[in-house]
């Protein structure tokens, strides 16, 4: 877990370092092209994304439940064969495809067909770097996506069998390097003979040899490796079709199977130790299989979600229950986002609603954006419809009786015509909308990873508490790293109220990693005290010391969900809004201590001073205490802004002068720290 001061740090951190090089042979030396992926124009960045070294969806005991799931399906498909990469994941549908090396996920393209895509990259089917991975230019097979056998014996070449795809390369991962590749293969007939097996791995120019099962594929398309804004040039088509027909006449048989492939490379002289990452990205999305099919056709009879499912919260992805109860309205996002598209060339009426479900799967509101005309993506882009494309968030969508915590489903539905499309599997998104015991800001499942460095560097998220509640724990998604760089760093955890002038409310013992750290998930770190928060507050972690980007923590990056706005760096020299568009993967754990309108701890069951007039339309504010009690004439007074910033700060006094304040809305504090005592109010002004 997490060691704390005092305590003899590990000398060694799982495996030893030579066994652990045995086991990943590439370890301690991987190759990144910073500038390529991060396009920084900065030399000396303070902080920085990089790829994924661990994909945390996959693993051993996740691919084992996959390899089980392969095994029950053994059928030989039929025409039609689609596949547009809508379920859940992280594994390639088990009905379609026999292997499970590619990442099906929803957040790593960009701009898909629909919302989902298979993802190639380094990772092997349990989310390590493949043991076979070398550091020596030559590009080495990574990760495989096979169909399953398809009966072709009915058909001939008169029958125009076209197989299409998209692809695209880096999306919101690493490019691949100019020469690695993504390929597809057509597997020979079993007739075709079974060529010898090669002695050798590799020839005498290098190049790896192929085994006999290798020589059974052949090679139908191939795209070289480039960045996405090359391949892209920032616009439309993110992701580009190609069509294959089959034409041969030993393809047309009872076992027809084909495949994509990725070659990927290490450049030795490029190389950066240390750093994290998924490299040598790319992402496939909608393969279609059919008979009577030409080239130029690349209309399908699909009306589509294209973007995943957002919260219903302003920037939040979760909050605890009692907060969000205490003031809905401002945790509530106006609209959702909603990307449909109509992959036709023709147009259509088509319906959208969607509906809240409760635990127990009943529906408790209905919104309904009515019928309206959709035309070709190709034509017009996406739907402009508001009341499809931004429909309202319903007002008082959810009950609000006091809970220890409640979990609802927000379903989005699309309906063409009374039988629907082709492909209704894409026709229907869900978001699970948890109100548990935490903020958060992510979606639990990182693209990329955030370091800092300087002096004594930190990083802080912002939060706020709509009611006075106790943390007790916060929680870090803390990623794996090549060769341990945060092995022994260490870390504290903070928690201010706010940010400028810095004012800590709480801080850590020191800490570091253990080897026992469960990488790929979030880490929980139990505060040793209380500490209660009301209104805004910020909560994060510093390294002690100069850190450079090879020792700094490295925590997991959601990119699909932007709170730039509510993260902070600091190098140094004071804190600065984050430049990285994304949500940093840190929540705090909250006690649940105390419903809506009740303060602090300790005597704190009933309001200890009063303040008013509230809302105050004069320069004095009247503060007095509720219980009769002495306590305030210890007691600081100190009034934030809306953003947490620190704007006034005195000794307890009965009359306040607020001259200098504007209009709005205020946060006070006041606070004893002899008696342990602390209450917030929110404080309006209105001239």
């Amino acid at each position: 877990m997490y060691g704390m001061n005092g305590r003899t740090p590990p000398t060694q951190k799982g495996l030893s370092s030579m066994n652990y090089n045995q086991q990943y042979p590439m370890a301690i030396h991987i190759t990144w092209i910073l500038v390529l992926f991060l396009g920084m124009t900065k030399a000396q960045a303070q902080e920085v994304l990089l790829p994924m070294q661990q994909n945390p969806e996959k693993s051993y005991e996740a691919a084992s439940t996959q390899r089980v799931a392969l095994a029950a399906k053994e059928d030989v498909l039929g025409l039609p064969f689609w596949d547009d990469f809508t379920n859940a994941g992280p594994y390639p549908d088990p009905a379609r495809w026999i292997d499970q090396d590619v990442f099906v996920n929803k957040g790593f393209a960009v701009h898909p067909k629909t919302y989902g895509v298979a993802t190639f990259d380094i990772l092997d089917a349990t989310g390590k770097i493949y043991e076979h991975a070398t550091i020596d230019n030559i590009p080495f097979a990574a990760d495989h996506l096979t169909s399953r056998k398809i009966s072709l014996v009915d058909y001939s070449p008169a029958d125009s069998l076209l197989l299409t795809f998209y692809y695209q390369p880096q999306g919101r991962g690493a490019p691949p390097a100019s020469n690695d590749s993504l390929v597809l293969q057509f597997r020979l007939p079993p007739e075709n003979g079974q060529p010898a097996k090669q002695d050798n791995d590799r020839n005498k120019n290098g190049e790896q040899k192929k085994d006999a099962e290798e020589m059974m594929w052949q090679s139908q398309w191939s795209a070289m490796g480039e960045s996405l804004q090359s391949f892209s040039r920032d616009t439309f088509p993110y992701f580009k079709r190609v069509a294959v027909p089959i034409t041969e006449e030993k393809y047309f048989h009872e076992a027809f199977q084909f495949r994509f492939r990725n070659f990927a490379s290490f450049a030795p002289g490029l190389t950066i130790p240390n750093y994290s990452g998924t490299g040598n990205v790319w992402n496939i999305d909608y393969v279609y299989l059919d008979a009577n099919r030409s080239t130029p056709d690349a209309s399908y009879f699909d009306i589509a979600f294209v973007s995943p499912p957002q919260s219903m919260l302003q920037d939040l992805t979760a909050m605890p229950w009692s907060q969000y109860i205490a003031d809905p309205a401002s945790a509530l996002r106006s609209n959702f986002q909603v990307s449909i598209a109509n992959l036709d060339e023709v147009s259509y009426n088509y319906d959208y609603k969607y509906v809240i479900q409760d635990e127990g799967g009943q529906t408790i509101r209905t919104y309904s954006g009515g019928s309206w005309v959709i035309d070709p993506f190709t034509e017009e882009g996406y739907q402009d419809y508001a009341p499809h494309a931004n429909p309202i968030v319903l007002a008082n969508p959810l009950p609000t009786a006091p809970a220890e915590e409640r979990h609802f489903r927000i379903v989005h539905k699309l309906r063409q015509g009374a039988d629907g499309d082709d492909f209704p599997r894409n026709d229907t998104l869900i978001y699970d909308q948890h109100f548990a015991n935490y903020f958060a800001y992510d979606d639990g499942s990182p693209e990329l990873v955030h370091l800092t460095k300087g002096s004594d560097p930190g990083r802080a998220l912002q939060f706020y508490a709509a009611h006075a509640d106790t943390i007790k724990a916060v929680d870090i998604f803390l990623m794996e790293t090549i060769n341990n760089q945060d092995f022994q760093q260490m870390y504290q955890i903070y928690i201010w109220d706010s940010l400028d002038p810095e004012n800590i409310i709480y801080q850590s013992d020191e800490l570091f990693i253990e080897e026992d750290t469960n990488y790929g998930t979030f880490i929980r770190h139990q505060l040793e005290n209380d500490v209660v928060a009301e209104g805004h507050f910020y909560v994060g972690l510093r390294q002690t010391g100069t850190v450079e980007l090879r020792n700094a923590i490295v925590v997991g990056f959601d990119k699909s969900n932007n709170i730039q706005h509510r993260l902070w760096y600091d190098s140094g020299d004071g804190w600065l809004q984050s430049e990285m568009s994304g949500a940093l993967m840190i929540r705090p754990v909250m006690n649940r201590d105390f419903p809506t309108g009740v303060a602090e701890p300790g005597d704190m069951r009933e309001p200890w001073v009063h303040v008013y007039p509230n809302p105050v339309s004069g320069n004095w504010l009247q503060v007095e205490a509720a219980d009769g009690s002495h306590g305030l004439q210890e007691a600081t007074i100190r009034i934030f802004d809306v953003r947490g910033r620190l704007m006034q700060e005195e000794p307890y006094s009965e009359s306040i002068n607020i001259s200098t304040l504007q209009n709005g809305v205020y946060m006070m504090r006041v606070g004893n720290a002899q008696k342990g005592r602390h209450q917030t109010l929110r404080l309006i002004i209105a001239r």
